[in-house]
């Protein structure tokens, strides 16, 4: 996959489907879900970096439309190492997707996770396969994360 920055426009556009489809209370829960994508994504390389974790912020943020703020995305973090730590990034990636799936908003996640990833130099293979982890607890065919991956980085 090519390098590119991802389309803030779309990211829009899922907020806003996702904040119509959801009742409050679950809507928190996509959002811990979507938080948890982006970073286990960003954390392929082993840590992530100033780029990606202000693209998962801002990207969270846009989500939410703001009812998610920087400082509770760090206090997420710190919920999602607890997590990682105890059972390990790949047992985690499933664990999310299905999550994702579970609150019927598996393209929102998967769509976080890759507009993290195309914050700083495109997608590795590392990230890509994170993705297809989340995506595929989530239920999502390879073909469908590619999809996603491509609108993130497609222009707006």
């Amino acid at each position: 996959m090519r390098s590119g920055k991802p389309d803030k426009a779309l990211l829009d556009t899922y907020a806003e489907a996702t904040r119509s489809a959801l009742a409050v209370p679950k809507q928190s829960a996509v959002f811990r879900a979507a938080i948890e994508a982006g970073y286990l994504t960003a954390l392929s390389d082993g840590e992530m970096d100033a780029g990606e974790r202000a693209a998962l912020v801002k990207a969270v943020e846009t989500l939410s439309a703001g009812i998610v703020i920087e400082w509770e995305v760090d206090a997420l973090i710190e919920e999602c190492n607890e997590h990682i730590g105890a059972e390990g990034p790949i047992a985690r990636c499933d664990v999310v997707g299905k999550k994702l799936a579970e609150l019927g908003q598996p393209e929102a996640g998967v769509l976080v996770a890759s507009y993290v990833a195309l914050a700083t130099g495109g997608i590795d293979k590392r990230e890509i396969t994170r993705l297809e982890l989340i995506g595929k607890g989530a239920g999502l065919e390879r073909a469908a994360i590619a999809d996603l991956v491509k609108k993130a980085r497609a222009k707006a």
